[in-house]
């Protein structure tokens, strides 16, 4: 996603799409009952030029834990657990959400995620190892 806006000489669309992503995923900010966009200078100082995959990856691992310590009875965890009836189409598989927290686990070298998950302080724990570790975003 990076390197081609790199490799032609397309820096300035690189940082205009890079500042949109950030923009949407720390939203809006409220000041005196108002709600406003965040100035680019905001941003920056929010995000510290940090790398924007592994933000994403872990707040992934935050939403799984949460899911994890939610009761069974939630419609999103009755869609996360149900298995489907069917037949898969012919070649690779697509890549579902839970394989995607399954790589991120196997990366950070954790062997069964989901009770860790269930310890909220042991997932805080690992949600902070994620965060520092340089892996996670190159895969």
């Amino acid at each position: 996603m990076d390197r081609p806006c790199r490799m032609y000489g397309r820096d300035e669309k690189y940082a205009q799409y890079n500042i949109l992503l950030i923009r949407c995923i720390f939203g809006a900010k409220q000041e005196n009952e108002i709600w406003r966009k965040r100035y680019n200078y905001e941003l920056y100082e929010i995000f510290n030029n940090s790398n924007i995959v592994n933000y994403i990856k872990v707040k992934r691992l935050a939403w799984a834990g949460h899911l994890m310590r939610m009761d069974d009875n939630r419609t999103i965890n009755k869609i996360l657990n149900t298995k489907l009836d069917g037949v898969r189409r012919v070649g690779r598989p697509k890549m579902r959400w839970e394989d995607g927290v399954d790589q991120n686990m196997r990366i950070l070298e954790v062997k069964n995620w989901k009770k860790v998950a269930l310890d909220r302080d042991e997932w805080a724990k690992l949600l902070k190892k994620a965060r520092a570790h340089q892996g996670l975003s190159s895969q």
